[in-house]
């Protein structure tokens, strides 16, 4: 069996995309069904949850986004049988790889593929339609009127959030790097309320632009993929020292800026899973009555508590693209031999989303 697998250089932590052509099949169990994979979604790889979590292995599964047939079933399997399409995520302690030929999933994890989506569309919409559902609905409980600032939104999540907030009432700002990112939104249908360009880099620009959209009141949601904890340039008023940003981090959003373009009530939702707030910005939080919620898509398959609402998240989106409500943005779509050529590319900005095709 041909499988992808990564795997981390204990020294340096570096990860490396490996391709196996003669790996092992695995073996069937009572609740979990074999699935033949037709298409898998890919995403960034991230080490340190693994290691959070204290799940250390020597080789971690790659690609968790599956659609495929369920070609043989555990004795204790009663939902599908052999032959159903299905898809599913895999949860973070699964031994199998989605970038495989086949891989075992526990019956509870899946659900049947409408006949009207192909298998790609269903793949590529799960973990980022999981991830936008969760922020919208569970987090920011987002309600029609309201105002909400999607940053990063080019990629494929910032894709899906767009479409499910417009779907739901929410006039959507976004925010754009460059001028391919600007053109990209500004050619999206519904057109968005406003994209913030940010190319140029000129300081309080999100804040300014944020204001002026909604007449100085502030965002009621903001979404983000990632902030910047440290100032850009140095501190005119206290000349203290800078941290030397890369280029990726001067991309981030600045927490303070964030956090003062929120309206009063307002909900940001962030992905920074070590974000720190000083005093100064806890106290603007508190006088505003605002909240921070932490992003994290994958607690859903961590508790057999949460299994129910997981289910009708994932049936609810791939409904949505069966009836064409949800568009996939589907940017690159690669063979599982050349999964690994483009494994580096995941840690990038890009628009739109890779997918593995069998």
């Amino acid at each position: 069996m041909r499988t992808v697998y990564i795997q981390a250089s204990p020294q340096s932590g570096e990860t490396e995309c490996i391709f196996d052509q003669n790996a092992e099949e695995p073996t069937l169990t009572d609740n979990c069904i074999k699935v033949q994979i037709k298409a898998c979604g890919l995403s960034a790889f991230n080490l340190e949850i693994f290691q959070e979590l204290h799940m250390h292995r020597g080789k971690y599964p790659f690609g968790r986004e599956i659609s495929g047939i369920v070609v043989q079933v555990g004795s204790s399997v009663t939902s599908v049988k052999v032959g159903d399409e299905v898809v599913g995520v895999l949860p973070l302690d699964t031994e199998c790889s989605g970038c495989a030929d086949y891989c075992l999933i526990d019956e509870y994890n899946v659900i049947i593929k409408p006949s009207r989506v192909t298998f790609s569309e269903a793949s590529a919409c799960l973990l980022d339609g999981i991830r936008a559902y969760t922020a919208l609905q569970y987090l920011a409980r987002v309600s029609a009127g309201e105002t909400i600032l999607v940053l990063d939104a080019v990629n494929s999540t910032g894709n899906i959030l767009i479409q499910l907030a417009q779907l739901w009432g929410v006039k959507v700002i976004a925010t754009a790097t460059n001028q391919e990112e600007k053109l990209h939104l500004e050619r999206l249908k519904p057109e968005l309320a406003h994209v913030i360009d940010l190319s140029g880099g000129k300081k309080n620009t999100l804040l300014n632009s944020c204001l002026e959209e909604t007449g100085g009141l502030g965002i009621d949601v903001i979404i983000d993929s990632g902030v910047s904890m440290y100032p850009i340039e140095d501190d005119e008023t206290t000349g203290s020292p800078v941290k030397t940003l890369s280029q990726k981090e001067k991309l981030l959003p600045n927490k303070h800026e964030l956090i003062s373009s929120l309206a009063v009530g307002g909900r940001w939702i962030t992905s920074q899973h070590n974000l720190q707030l000083d005093p100064p910005d806890s106290k603007v939080l508190y006088l505003k009555g605002s909240s921070v919620s932490f992003l994290f898509e994958s607690f859903w398959t961590m508790s057999c508590g949460q299994q129910g609402r997981y289910l009708h998240i994932v049936k609810d989106i791939v409904n949505k693209v069966a009836n064409g409500t949800l568009k996939p943005n589907i940017s690159t779509t690669v063979k599982l031999d050349k999964v690994c050529d483009v494994y580096k590319a995941l840690s990038t900005k890009q628009i739109g989303k890779i997918m593995m095709q069998t």
